[in-house]
């Protein structure tokens, strides 16, 4: 069975979610990245929540994913 782990990560850079439609921006992004599950992304709080399946894919790949759309992220 794969290693999950949970991560929080919150936006830092200039751009920010500011509206629902940015929520389900994130969520798509990162939902079909392989080896992520459960996303769920805050405006109000700028959090962006995932579990990650470890041998699947890495940080470095969803803060990549995540850049790609304009968010600079760090862990929460």
């Amino acid at each position: 069975m794969s290693d999950t782990k949970k991560l929080k990560l919150k936006v830092t850079g200039e751009r920010t979610i500011h509206c629902a439609g940015c929520e389900r921006t994130v969520k798509f992004t990162l939902e079909n990245l392989p080896g992520v599950r459960d996303v769920d992304a805050d405006h109000e709080k700028q959090l962006i929540e995932l579990t990650l399946v470890s041998d699947e894919t890495d940080l470095e790949k969803v803060k990549a994913e995540l850049d790609w759309i304009g968010y600079e992220v760090e862990m929460a």
